[in-house]
């Protein structure tokens, strides 16, 4: 049995990992999902002026506000699941948290947006497949309607 890590933003592109992660487990037992939250270290200009208590109460609420949607997709599946926060670099900070954890597998989501989104998602998911040197599965959008135009990289309505 596998243990699956899901790096959440609250985005829907994080949602639609989580959904394929229930949709796994339905096919075939799963030993642990855990969730993972990236928040970026502040500046040291940041640091200065504001407490660091008052800098972590704020990442985590901010934190909390990304995982809430990825915790009910579990919740309602009845899939058990931990939550973890980590700080600093997303790439190294999920390698990180992959390494402790000891997962089998990666899973994150991808849009297929225009071309600056694609190669700033392609070099995420490349470095994090570098730092953590485990398979990283990448989920597209299946709610995702359109056709890409590709003379402009962007979504056209059908």
């Amino acid at each position: 049995m596998r243990k699956i890590l899901v790096p959440v933003d609250g985005s829907a592109l994080s949602d639609a990992a989580v959904r394929a992660v229930v949709a796994q487990a339905r096919r075939e037992p799963i030993a642990a999902i855990h969730l993972l939250n990236v928040q970026p270290r502040p500046s040291r200009y940041l640091a200065r002026f504001v407490g660091r208590a008052a800098l972590r109460e704020h990442q985590s609420e901010e934190a909390g506000r990304a995982l809430a949607e990825a915790r009910r997709i579990l919740d309602n599946a009845g899939l058990p699941y931990d939550v973890h926060l980590e700080f600093g670099r997303t790439a190294r900070a999920v390698a990180r948290a992959a390494d402790a954890l000891r997962v089998h597998e990666i899973v994150m989501g991808a849009e297929g947006g225009g071309l600056w989104d694609n190669a700033r998602l392609w070099l995420l998911v490349m470095a994090v497949r570098r730092h953590a040197n485990l398979p990283v599965v990448v989920v597209m959008n299946p709610e995702r309607t359109g056709r890409v135009d590709l003379r402009w990289g962007t979504i056209v309505p059908r």
